[in-house]
């Protein structure tokens, strides 16, 4: 998936008509397409460095995968730098720290109705342990939950370079790679691959953000999924 250069996805995209929304249709399609394929529930967002669009594009992708009449729950597992909710104007008091911190907590508190198939769930407060708490066992508890009641679950995490993002693929079938042309190299794309590698995380495809084409008319939404 690519996007123009100058442009960035900083909100939800609501319109239903030019190019950049059939994009997203089409790499809607694609994941469905694999994830059928391969049995896939629930995917990280990730990407080489901060800063490269990875949140807005998750969750527009998971607007555009609920309109399309699917049961999706995208959950903000970015615990140092959390932005979901931004995107969707939600509070944020109550989320995916708090149920790892305190069991007490209702299992769908800080999950948040946005249409009739597309859930929410925002971060909470921010840790000072992040990685120690996404290393609770109640973490793949939760997933398992959320998967019996959601065709597709999508969690934000932070870039690949910190651990938290390891241990969070770990417990997700798939991972998408978004990364931002000019500002990430191909070397450390290729570290970052090499790194997923290691750690046996499967990655579903790259999506490349702000790539600028010559052709004209060509400056759109390009899907990198593999096949």
């Amino acid at each position: 998936m690519v996007i123009k250069k100058k442009e960035k996805v900083r909100s939800l995209i609501l319109n239903e008509k030019g190019t950049v929304p059939e994009q997203f249709r089409n790499i809607r399609a694609s994941i469905q397409y694999i994830a059928e394929k391969k049995k896939i529930k629930t995917i990280m967002a990730t990407s080489c460095r901060q800063g490269e669009g990875k949140s807005s594009l998750i969750a527009n992708l998971a607007m555009f995968m609920s309109k399309n009449g699917k049961r999706v729950l995208l959950i903000d597992g970015d615990l140092r730098l959390p932005t979901i909710h931004q995107i969707f104007k939600l509070t944020n008091y109550v989320g995916l720290s708090d149920l790892l911190k305190d069991e007490a907590f209702n299992r769908y508190e800080g999950i948040h109705k946005i249409n009739e198939h597309l859930d929410v769930m925002t971060s909470g407060a921010t840790p000072y342990n992040p990685s120690e708490l996404l290393s609770d066992s109640l973490l793949p508890e939760l997933l398992k939950e959320y998967e019996e009641m959601y065709d597709f679950i999508f969690v934000d995490a932070p870039p690949i370079g910190l651990s938290d993002s390891i241990i969070i693929a770990n417990y997700c079938d798939a991972t998408l790679i978004i990364l931002e042309n000019g500002k990430t190299t191909k070397t450390q794309l290729k570290e970052c691959i090499e790194k997923c590698k290691r750690q046996n995380i499967d990655i579903l495809g790259i999506i490349r953000n702000k790539v600028r084409h010559q052709r004209s008319g060509s400056n759109y939404y390009y899907d990198y999924l593999k096949k």
